[in-house]
Protein backbone atom coordinates (compact mmCIF):
# COMPACT_ATOMS: atom_id res chain seq x y z
CA UNK A 1 0.00 0.00 0.00
CA UNK A 2 1.17 3.30 -1.49
CA UNK A 3 1.95 5.68 1.74
CA UNK A 4 -0.79 8.56 2.14
CA UNK A 5 0.28 11.96 1.94
CA UNK A 6 0.03 13.85 4.80
CA UNK A 7 0.58 17.50 5.71
CA UNK A 8 1.68 18.59 9.05
CA UNK A 9 1.25 22.40 10.11
CA UNK A 10 1.91 23.96 13.95
CA UNK A 11 2.35 26.97 15.44
CA UNK A 12 5.94 28.22 17.10
CA UNK A 13 5.38 27.43 20.92
CA UNK A 14 8.17 25.66 23.19
CA UNK A 15 10.44 22.89 23.24
CA UNK A 16 8.32 20.67 25.00
CA UNK A 17 4.93 21.31 22.64
CA UNK A 18 7.81 21.38 19.43
CA UNK A 19 8.92 17.31 20.52
CA UNK A 20 5.22 16.45 21.07
CA UNK A 21 5.10 17.73 17.06
CA UNK A 22 8.16 15.66 15.91
CA UNK A 23 7.12 12.66 17.27
CA UNK A 24 3.83 12.77 15.99
CA UNK A 25 5.10 12.92 12.60
CA UNK A 26 7.82 10.29 13.09
CA UNK A 27 4.79 8.74 14.81
CA UNK A 28 2.65 8.76 11.44
CA UNK A 29 6.14 8.57 9.06
CA UNK A 30 7.34 5.07 10.53
CA UNK A 31 4.05 3.35 11.78
CA UNK A 32 1.08 5.09 10.32
CA UNK A 33 1.46 4.54 6.31
CA UNK A 34 1.65 8.22 6.02
CA UNK A 35 4.45 9.86 3.97
CA UNK A 36 4.77 13.37 6.06
CA UNK A 37 5.67 16.75 5.03
CA UNK A 38 6.41 19.01 7.84
CA UNK A 39 8.75 22.23 7.63
CA UNK A 40 11.41 20.72 9.82
CA UNK A 41 12.36 18.13 7.68
CA UNK A 42 12.14 20.52 4.30
CA UNK A 43 13.96 23.89 5.75
CA UNK A 44 15.82 23.78 2.31
CA UNK A 45 13.03 23.08 0.48
CA UNK A 46 11.30 26.28 2.02
CA UNK A 47 14.08 28.74 2.14
CA UNK A 48 13.65 27.85 -1.78
CA UNK A 49 10.14 27.95 -3.01
CA UNK A 50 9.15 30.42 0.65
CA UNK A 51 6.55 29.47 3.01
CA UNK A 52 3.44 31.02 1.16
CA UNK A 53 4.37 28.28 -2.13
CA UNK A 54 5.99 25.28 -0.56
CA UNK A 55 2.48 25.70 1.72
CA UNK A 56 0.25 25.80 -1.08
CA UNK A 57 2.13 22.77 -3.11
CA UNK A 58 2.01 20.91 -0.30
CA UNK A 59 -1.82 21.40 0.62
CA UNK A 60 -2.25 21.02 -2.69
CA UNK A 61 -0.95 16.83 -3.11
CA UNK A 62 -2.21 15.96 0.59
CA UNK A 63 -4.34 13.33 0.93
CA UNK A 64 -4.89 15.29 4.47
CA UNK A 65 -3.65 18.44 6.46
CA UNK A 66 -3.11 17.77 10.06
CA UNK A 67 -3.40 21.23 11.92
CA UNK A 68 -1.72 21.11 15.86
CA UNK A 69 -3.62 23.35 17.95
CA UNK A 70 -1.66 25.58 20.49
CA UNK A 71 -1.47 24.40 23.94
CA UNK A 72 -4.61 25.19 26.07
CA UNK A 73 -3.42 28.49 28.31
CA UNK A 74 -5.26 26.29 30.87
CA UNK A 75 -2.79 23.55 31.02
CA UNK A 76 -0.38 24.10 33.53
CA UNK A 77 3.07 24.44 32.61
CA UNK A 78 5.34 20.63 31.46
CA UNK A 79 8.03 19.34 33.23
CA UNK A 80 11.54 21.09 33.41
CA UNK A 81 13.47 19.77 30.19
CA UNK A 82 15.23 16.85 30.19
CA UNK A 83 19.29 17.71 29.55
CA UNK A 84 19.75 13.55 28.61
CA UNK A 85 18.23 14.54 25.25
CA UNK A 86 18.58 17.57 22.97
CA UNK A 87 15.81 20.52 22.77
CA UNK A 88 14.20 20.75 19.41
CA UNK A 89 14.72 23.61 17.75
CA UNK A 90 11.59 25.70 16.69
CA UNK A 91 11.81 26.55 12.80
CA UNK A 92 11.48 30.18 11.85
CA UNK A 93 9.07 28.39 8.83
CA UNK A 94 6.63 27.82 12.21
CA UNK A 95 6.10 31.01 12.87
CA UNK A 96 4.90 32.14 9.01
CA UNK A 97 3.08 28.58 7.95
CA UNK A 98 0.66 28.39 10.97
CA UNK A 99 -1.17 31.51 10.08
CA UNK A 100 -1.08 30.88 6.78
CA UNK A 101 -2.46 27.66 6.97
CA UNK A 102 -5.43 29.33 8.79
CA UNK A 103 -6.09 31.73 6.29
CA UNK A 104 -6.11 28.58 3.42
CA UNK A 105 -8.90 27.07 5.74
CA UNK A 106 -10.82 30.36 5.99
CA UNK A 107 -10.80 30.15 2.06
CA UNK A 108 -12.17 27.20 1.81
CA UNK A 109 -15.22 27.37 4.45
CA UNK A 110 -17.48 27.87 2.09
CA UNK A 111 -17.07 24.08 0.58
CA UNK A 112 -17.97 21.86 3.46
CA UNK A 113 -16.17 18.99 0.77
CA UNK A 114 -12.81 21.19 0.79
CA UNK A 115 -13.16 21.08 4.54
CA UNK A 116 -12.58 17.50 4.86
CA UNK A 117 -9.10 17.65 3.75
CA UNK A 118 -8.24 19.79 6.78
CA UNK A 119 -8.17 17.93 10.21
CA UNK A 120 -7.75 19.37 13.82
CA UNK A 121 -5.57 18.05 16.27
CA UNK A 122 -5.48 18.49 20.10
CA UNK A 123 -2.18 17.57 22.04
CA UNK A 124 -3.33 16.40 25.75
CA UNK A 125 -6.19 14.59 26.73
CA UNK A 126 -6.77 17.83 28.86
CA UNK A 127 -7.32 19.95 25.89
CA UNK A 128 -11.44 20.74 25.23
CA UNK A 129 -12.63 19.49 22.04
CA UNK A 130 -15.45 22.12 22.23
CA UNK A 131 -15.92 24.07 18.81
CA UNK A 132 -16.60 27.02 20.16
CA UNK A 133 -12.89 26.89 22.18
CA UNK A 134 -11.10 26.92 18.81
CA UNK A 135 -10.03 29.52 16.71
CA UNK A 136 -12.58 30.49 13.87
CA UNK A 137 -11.32 29.35 11.40
CA UNK A 138 -10.41 25.69 12.41
CA UNK A 139 -13.82 25.38 13.97
CA UNK A 140 -15.78 23.44 11.07
CA UNK A 141 -13.02 21.47 10.97
CA UNK A 142 -12.72 17.04 12.05
CA UNK A 143 -11.24 17.60 15.57
CA UNK A 144 -8.99 14.59 17.00
CA UNK A 145 -7.32 14.70 20.40
CA UNK A 146 -4.14 12.70 21.07
CA UNK A 147 -3.62 10.08 22.63
CA UNK A 148 -7.19 9.52 23.10
CA UNK A 149 -8.25 9.76 19.23
CA UNK A 150 -4.73 8.55 17.66
CA UNK A 151 -6.51 5.14 16.08
CA UNK A 152 -9.65 7.48 15.24
CA UNK A 153 -6.79 9.81 13.51
CA UNK A 154 -4.86 6.90 11.90
CA UNK A 155 -8.51 5.24 10.23
CA UNK A 156 -9.28 9.03 9.11
CA UNK A 157 -5.92 9.69 7.48
CA UNK A 158 -6.27 6.31 5.08
CA UNK A 159 -10.45 7.07 5.01
CA UNK A 160 -10.92 7.77 0.95
CA UNK A 161 -13.61 9.39 -1.00
CA UNK A 162 -16.75 7.93 -1.39
CA UNK A 163 -16.88 7.06 -5.08
CA UNK A 164 -13.04 5.97 -4.70
CA UNK A 165 -14.09 3.65 -1.36
CA UNK A 166 -16.70 1.61 -3.67
CA UNK A 167 -14.29 0.54 -5.89
CA UNK A 168 -11.44 -0.05 -4.21
CA UNK A 169 -13.76 -2.10 -1.50
CA UNK A 170 -14.11 -4.44 -4.74
CA UNK A 171 -10.61 -4.81 -5.95
CA UNK A 172 -8.91 -4.82 -2.29
CA UNK A 173 -8.94 -4.02 1.25
CA UNK A 174 -5.43 -2.13 2.04
CA UNK A 175 -4.70 -2.25 5.86
CA UNK A 176 -2.28 -1.07 8.47
CA UNK A 177 -1.51 -2.07 11.62
CA UNK A 178 0.87 -0.82 14.45
CA UNK A 179 1.17 -1.78 18.24
CA UNK A 180 1.23 -0.08 21.51
CA UNK A 181 4.85 -0.30 21.62
CA UNK A 182 5.19 1.97 18.52
CA UNK A 183 2.96 5.16 20.08
CA UNK A 184 5.10 4.86 23.43
CA UNK A 185 7.56 7.84 22.31
CA UNK A 186 4.60 9.77 21.43
CA UNK A 187 2.81 9.36 24.61
CA UNK A 188 5.37 10.25 26.02
CA UNK A 189 6.04 13.60 24.75
CA UNK A 190 1.98 14.16 24.68
CA UNK A 191 2.26 13.37 28.33
CA UNK A 192 4.78 15.66 29.20
CA UNK A 193 2.97 18.77 27.79
CA UNK A 194 0.55 18.33 30.34
CA UNK A 195 2.94 18.61 33.15
CA UNK A 196 3.44 15.16 34.79
CA UNK A 197 5.90 12.25 33.93
CA UNK A 198 4.57 9.37 31.22
CA UNK A 199 3.13 6.54 32.51
CA UNK A 200 5.43 4.28 31.20
CA UNK A 201 7.47 1.60 32.81
CA UNK A 202 10.59 0.63 32.19
CA UNK A 203 10.59 -2.43 30.99
CA UNK A 204 10.07 -3.22 27.08
CA UNK A 205 6.18 -3.85 26.66
CA UNK A 206 4.63 -6.56 25.35
CA UNK A 207 3.48 -6.68 21.90
CA UNK A 208 -0.29 -6.18 21.96
CA UNK A 209 -3.75 -6.57 19.55
CA UNK A 210 -2.58 -3.80 17.07
CA UNK A 211 -5.03 -1.67 15.37
CA UNK A 212 -6.10 -2.91 11.88
CA UNK A 213 -7.38 0.26 9.19
CA UNK A 214 -9.23 -0.84 6.50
Amino acid sequence: MAPVPVLVVYPAEDPAFQRAVVALAEFLQWHGGCSVAVDMWQQRKIAELGPMRWLAEKAKNAHRVLIVCPKSSSLPSHSPPNHAFPEPSIPASAHDLYPLILNMVAGHSKSASDLTKFCVVQLGEQQDKKPSNLVLELRACKTFRLMKDLNKLCRSLHAESQDVKKISNLIFRPRIAYSEKCSVKLREAVEKLGGHQPNISGNAEPLKSVVTIV
